[in-house]
């Protein structure tokens, strides 16, 4: 890379640095555009300040850009096949980042920047991206490897890549030892599970908050507003139809949809009419929904769209999830339910289809919202988020914990979430570390079209959010720096109402943790597993603690075995596993679930993962 004729410093050339995914040739361009601005800015003699401004920009976008790229790579599970190769890419990103930081320092400090350091980060960047760099390497796989009809999901490439290999076994101690601990047990406290089935426990609910709102459905002139009572009495009516067709109580259904409301009162259309809702991944291949099919041994699938014959043929029954049956059903079998019978079947999306599902009981699912509602209270009137996919449990039970506190579940699209973000203003955000990014690419967007002042202000947030998660507090000027940029841009993006902005499936990186705690957003980390009911220790935004995976939520009990594996007990933990004694005995001993991650105390009594 060197000077073009046009006089431009860094010059894009298409053949060497394109990868042909537009998403990262955007972002390289970008990178390019920012460093001629340096150069010809520096050349030029331009002010100190517009300097300066150039630099906190081209800091602040290389962090954006490195996070979005390497997210994207680990969750599709590139990186999960390429671990090596992936660990050099990023420790090449963080010697760039720590160029790009070094100018920024130099000049902030008063000290000139040579145009021998920009050639450097040139030169870098051009060996970042040119052919033969993990970049390049990364697009001829998603192009001779992905199919065109992929869309994505966390873990999704991965799993499809090794559906076939024997899972790693975990090296635990012999079932007839019994469970051996090497730490003190920590408890979260009591918790009141309610008694009986989700179907009893949401009519319940409706009957308490009538009239109140339940959803928020996005239609033709913004949010509709479906109330408690009216989704009730559509559940009861799915319930009716489900059980009009040859769908009998006990049954396992599958769903195959993206989530929205209807996804909702179908999944309490089930819980009505006794059936046992199996959630597959709306963008599960084929394949994959069979095995799960399968392997639950489900009876009925409703799905969206089209469905393919080889797929159909693994059912006895097969509906249209775009025209739910309905009809007045004289008895709903779901009411009688026992808590402790078999509510939901539900994976972990990572892992393959033949291991055993978990199959969460109705005290399980109960369990769960009652400790989430004791951990996060709010009151009734709040609104809150669904935009992951209900199959996911975590999303649902959020759903849950949302309705048990007479609050509304607002349903936005997977990819248009953060554009609606403003016209709901949520009081409690659900959300994983992919979609912080994605609301962290937005607001940075946002940042550069403001002027050069506000954007030197808004260079500095992530260092305001580390003060505040590291305990230093936050400089005086950090009041006026809310007040200018942060409190507007959260008002713009929808943002300003937040009690709670919770994370969950995996830690957040330091890099958006710090950036939205400065912005003002109260991040919250939820540590918990499908085998948890989405459900085990918090790690909240007043009290947070670096490192640390939270104290344990309300009615949970946290330790760690002498083979340092962490250990979690109590209602939300699963019933058992379907039709798998092997897995059964080894996870679930002495009461304790077995999670399979190594756990460890740290010297200030904080438990932790270790990666």
């Amino acid at each position: 890379m060197g000077t073009n004729s046009s006089g431009e410093f860094a010059e894009w050339d298409e053949e060497r640095y394109s990868t042909n995914i537009d998403r990262f040739d955007e972002q390289h361009k970008r990178l390019f555009g920012l460093l001629n601005d340096l150069h010809t800015a520096m050349n030029e003699g331009h002010s100190e300040e517009e300097v300066g401004d150039i630099l906190r920009e081209l800091e602040r976008y290389t962090e954006y850009h490195f996070g979005d790229e390497e997210e994207f790579m680990q969750n599709c599970g590139y990186a999960m096949d390429c671990s090596d190769c992936f660990y050099n890419h990023r420790e090449m990103h963080e010697e760039f980042a720590g160029k790009v930081r070094e100018l920024r320092e130099k000049h902030e400090n008063g000290e000139y920047v040579t145009m021998e350091v920009l050639t450097v980060a040139r030169d870098w960047l051009d060996a970042h991206i040119a052919a033969g760099d993990e970049d390049q390497n990364y697009a001829d796989y998603f192009q001779t490897e992905v199919s065109d009809d992929y869309e994505y999901e966390p873990g999704q490439l991965y799993q499809d890549r090794t559906a076939s290999e024997d899972p790693v076994p975990v090296d635990r101690q012999s079932a007839d030892a019994g469970v051996r601990l090497d730490s003190d047990i920590y408890d979260g406290g009591s918790l009141s599970v309610p008694e009986g089935s989700v179907a009893s426990w949401f009519e319940d609910i409706a009957s308490d908050h009538g009239d109140r709102t339940a959803a928020l459905v996005q239609g033709e002139d913004g949010f509709v507003e479906r109330s408690f009572k009216e989704m009730a009495e559509r559940a009861k009516a799915v319930a009716g139809g489900l059980l009009s067709t040859e769908l009998r109580p006990g049954d396992r259904v599958a769903i195959r949809a993206q989530s929205q409301y209807e996804w909702s009162v179908l999944d309490l259309a089930c819980h009505f009419a006794g059936l046992v809702p199996v959630a597959l991944y709306p963008s599960a291949s084929d394949d994959r929904a069979a095995q799960v099919i399968e392997r639950t041994g489900a009876t009925g699938l409703v799905a969206a769209g089209d469905v393919a014959e080889g797929l159909a043929m693994t059912v006895e029954t097969v509906l249209d999830f775009d025209a739910l049956p309905t009809a007045e059903a004289r008895v709903l079998p779901g009411l009688q339910a026992d808590g402790n019978e078999v509510a939901t079947v539900a994976f972990d999306v990572a892992a393959p289809a033949e291991q055993a599902g978990c199959a969460l009981t109705h005290r399980n699912l109960l369990a769960a919202a009652e400790s989430l509602r004791k951990a996060l209270p709010v009151g009734p009137g709040a609104t809150g988020t669904c935009s992951l996919p209900l199959a996911h449990i975590y999303q649902r039970v959020s759903t849950y914990y949302l309705w048990a506190t007479g609050s509304a579940v607002a349903y936005l699209g997977a990819e248009e979430f953060v554009d609606q973000l403003a016209a709901i203003e949520p009081d409690v955000l659900v959300g994983v570390p992919k979609m912080y990014q994605q609301l962290y690419g937005t607001i940075q967007d946002r940042l550069g079209d403001m002027g050069w002042m506000k954007r030197k202000v808004g260079g500095r947030v992530a260092s305001y959010g580390q003060g505040i998660v590291n305990g230093r507090g936050t400089p005086l000027k950090y009041s006026a720096a809310d007040r200018l940029v942060y409190k507007p841009l959260r008002r713009e993006v929808g943002l300003s109402n937040l009690t709670y902005a919770l994370s969950g499936t995996g830690r957040l990186d330091d890099h958006l943790l710090y950036f939205f705690r400065g912005l003002g957003v109260p991040i919250a980390e939820l540590y918990g597993s499908v085998g948890t009911t989405g459900v085990g220790a918090l790690n909240p935004a007043d009290s947070y603690v670096e490192g640390a995976i939270g104290e344990p939520m309300p009615g949970v009990a946290i330790a760690v075995s002498q083979n340092r594996e962490l250990l979690v007990r109590g209602p939300t933990v699963l019933g058992g596993f379907l039709d798998d004694d092997q897995t059964g005995s080894q996870t679930l001993r002495d009461d304790w679930y077995h999670t399979g991650e190594v756990g460890e105390v740290g010297p200030d009594g904080k438990l932790s993962l270790v990666e």
